[in-house]
């Protein structure tokens, strides 16, 4: 084999190994604790993007995989960006955990500073719930109108 090739092969076969163990999220039915998909974070960074019920315009909520001291992965929310003031959507510059608020380019984004112990996503085909990641993007309406848990795992594999 050609000396020269052996390295590019060498990085490939690491890179595909470090793919392997990938942080990410695992998406279950939260009533009935069945795991329904795993969904690899390339940089621990997902959105989930929704129609607000109320005020029917939509809704971009930021999060992160972040690392406790433990070592162990929690969820980080970091912002939410929005159209419309409506029941359940921030208002007010001193919401909990915030970090900046402000009308730009005719959205509002509330930045943030939110642990969160366990996401629960309450689905509705009406309202497109749909989870953002670098390179995918999930339906979770794809599964019926439900409660969704959302948990952060160091080592996704589908």
């Amino acid at each position: 084999m050609n000396k020269s090739v052996l390295p590019v092969l060498l990085v490939g076969a690491l890179a595909l190994a470090g793919n392997l163990g990938a942080a990410g999220v695992e998406i279950s039915q939260y009533r009935e604790g069945r795991l329904l998909t795993c969904v690899p974070l390339v940089d621990r960074t997902f959105e989930l993007s929704f129609v607000h019920s109320v005020s029917l315009t939509p809704v971009t909520d930021y999060y992160r995989l972040i690392e406790s001291p433990a070592g162990d992965l929690k969820i980080n929310q970091t912002a939410e960006v929005f159209l419309a003031h409506g029941q359940g959507l921030p208002s007010l510059v001193d919401e909990p955990d915030a970090t900046s608020f402000e009308l730009r380019n005719g959205q509002f984004i509330l930045e943030m500073d939110r642990d969160i112990g366990r996401l629960i996503v309450r689905t509705d085909k009406r309202f497109k719930n749909r989870l953002h990641t670098g390179n995918s993007v999930i339906n979770l309406n794809q599964w019926p109108d439900s409660g969704l848990m959302i948990a952060p795992v160091s080592n996704c594999q589908q």
